[in-house]
């Protein structure tokens, strides 16, 4: 490695919901705090954007896995 490391005062591990979700709060409640998110895979979502089942529907209403700053606005309630 012949960069210098990047210092942050948080690190989170993961974009999925979690991490997203914390990194949101951090941000929001903490802004003088710097923050970075490291992820594993080319996309974000976690387990969400994962596993995908082609004909299979979830029970869980996507409002309930929606943030304020990206709410769920599909007719449907259920992905």
């Amino acid at each position: 490695m012949t960069e210098k490391p990047e210092f942050v005062d948080v690190l989170v591990i993961g974009a999925g919901l979690a991490g997203i979700g914390s990194a949101c709060q951090l941000r929001r409640n903490m802004p003088q705090l710097s923050l970075a998110i490291l992820e594993a895979r080319p996309v974000s979502g976690g387990t969400w954007d994962l596993f995908r089942y082609p004909g299979i529907r979830s029970d869980s209403d996507m409002y309930t896995y929606s943030y304020g700053f990206k709410p769920w606005t599909a007719k449907s309630a259920i992905a």
